[in-house]
């Protein structure tokens, strides 16, 4: 068992860096000081979270713990475990008839078992459990203790990650929309064209404008002129690949950054956006009604700023608006 200044200190270290780390340092770290503290085989730690379950595992010996994830489900000691908000240990894991294969601890010869809830609020959102090998001793109430102080810091520390995750995309995100906002936009266009420069590669900047959104708000409400946009932002952030941005730019206009992407390949993209509207059906009014017009401008053949470049596919922009709406332009060549 380690002495109590063992245990001091790396409680100690544990609240030293209480908030800085991503997720994966924070539950690696906690694992850690498990094992140091502990006098355990294996540590593991299981959160729910969305439609899954992320399982992270370390056993004595280990440089590094490893990740699993598999579908939200739960096994009867893991129901037993959250409905009760207490630790429970387990003598003999192998041979506990509420416990399954995913409770077990790889790397570890099933034995005692200690698990505790991982709560915030009185809501369970999973749990941490330590583990020692088959035929040594049982977890003493001394141990469930300094366990329950390791799972208290986990959830505390596991939600202030989140609050600041929540905090950081509603500084970048447009709040009707739910795509990036204009002030990231500019950030992100600086960085683009910076990384497109150095590799010599090219960068192609989609600007889009709603057609008739006047009228649909006149008709509907701008409420519902509102959800259209959102409906909208849904649509095209479904058809750009994941390193594109699409990012709100006005009252009823959008980007969308595309790196690593040329004239023709930005035209493309541009066209599908255009027909996948031009295609849906919008609530309270018939397919085609709503359209959008589009303009695309090239770095570094159009401009060699964000500004430049944004000024350019403006300019692009209004081609197709004067050309009759629902269409695609850039300031290379003509489209569709």
């Amino acid at each position: 068992m380690p002495t109590r200044e063992t245990v001091l200190k790396s409680l100690f270290d544990l609240s030293e860096q209480f908030v800085t780390g991503t997720r994966p340092e924070l539950l690696d770290r906690l694992l850690h000081t498990a094992l140091a503290i502990c006098d355990c085989d294996g540590a593991t730690v299981l959160v729910a979270h969305h439609r899954v379950c992320e399982r992270v595992t370390l056993c004595r010996g280990d440089a590094q713990s490893a990740t699993l994830e598999f579908p939200r489900g739960a096994s009867e000691i893991t129901r037993t475990l959250l409905r009760g908000g207490h630790p429970v240990t387990i003598q003999d894991l192998a041979n506990d008839p509420m416990v399954k294969g995913d409770d077990l601890c790889a790397g570890v010869d099933a034995g005692p078992a200690l698990l505790v809830p991982l709560r915030f609020r009185e809501h369970p959102f999973g749990y941490f459990a330590i583990y020692r090998n088959r035929q040594r001793e049982r977890f003493t109430s001394e141990e469930a203790r300094l366990a329950s102080l390791l799972a208290s810091w986990a959830a505390m520390a596991l939600q202030n990650l989140r609050l600041s995750e929540s905090l950081k995309k509603l500084a970048v995100t447009d709040d009707l929309t739910q795509v990036y906002n204009f002030r990231f936009l500019k950030t992100a266009l600086r960085r683009e064209i910076k990384r497109a420069g150095r590799f010599n590669q090219s960068l192609a900047l989609v600007m889009i404008d709603v057609d008739n959104l006047k009228s649909y708000n006149d008709r509907n409400g701008h409420m519902r002129g509102s959800l259209l946009l959102r409906e909208l932002a849904g649509l095209f952030a479904q058809q750009v690949r994941s390193f594109d941005l699409v990012a709100k730019y006005g009252g009823d206009e959008f980007t969308v950054i595309l790196p690593q992407t040329d004239r023709e390949g930005a035209i493309v993209v541009a066209d599908r956006l255009r027909a996948v509207v031009a295609e849906h059906t919008f609530p309270l009014t018939v397919r085609g009604a709503i359209t959008v017009s589009i303009g695309v401008a090239l770095f570094p053949e159009d401009a060699n700023d964000s500004i430049g470049l944004i000024q350019a596919s403006d300019r692009a922009l209004y081609t197709a608006k004067q050309r009759g709406r629902n269409r695609v332009e850039t300031l290379g060549q003509r489209a569709a």
